[in-house]
């Protein structure tokens, strides 16, 4: 009957440190932030088209197409949860950049001429605009390091660049 008591005491000190183990396993789970940066260029595309084809059913002139877009551009990155917004637009002839920085300030190297182009100076959390003359329909945009190619259509043009730094990845994208 020794045997048999003792059996029963050791069963029981199994299952109690089972229980109190499973009792004490804690699950951690490690939130990754949703990714959902993808839909800002689509966005940005449409709406960009819808507000060069209200400009040319209003039937704009070039200066009030480029206030227009510079408007938008601006209006859009102020409320925009993007961190780097750069944009071309314009004709064949002169085209506008604007870009705003809203993490720091930077610097921005923009070439239409089959050149070096021309260093454009950002600071955060300010939208900069400068206009560019054109003698080449196509060009680059260079970006930390980054270029970007564009080619410039007859018409009006727009082109952007966005990006956002998410948990130390960058994700950037473009229409150009």
């Amino acid at each position: 009957m020794n045997k048999r008591g003792q059996f029963f005491i050791i069963i029981s000190v199994i299952i109690i440190g089972l229980v109190a183990g499973l009792a004490t396993i804690t699950n951690s789970v490690v939130k990754q932030s949703d990714v959902k940066f993808y839909h800002v260029g689509e966005e940005l595309k449409f709406e960009s088209e819808k507000a060069i084809d209200y400009g040319i059913s209003q039937s704009m002139n070039d200066a009030d197409m480029k206030q227009l877009l510079t408007d938008f551009a601006e209006d859009y990155s102020t409320y925009s949860n993007a961190d780097d917004f750069y944009y071309i637009f314009g004709t064949v002839s002169e085209i506008t950049f604007a870009g705003l920085k809203k993490r720091s300030d930077g610097i921005v190297n923009v070439d239409f001429s089959s050149g070096s182009g021309i260093d454009i100076t950002l600071s955060q959390g300010i939208f900069t605009t400068r206009d560019i003359s054109v003698s080449s329909p196509t060009g680059t945009i260079t970006v930390n390091g980054v270029s970007y190619s564009f080619t410039l259509n007859e018409g009006q043009n727009f082109f952007f660049i966005v990006s956002k730094e998410i948990e130390g990845n960058v994700y950037t994208t473009t229409n150009g």
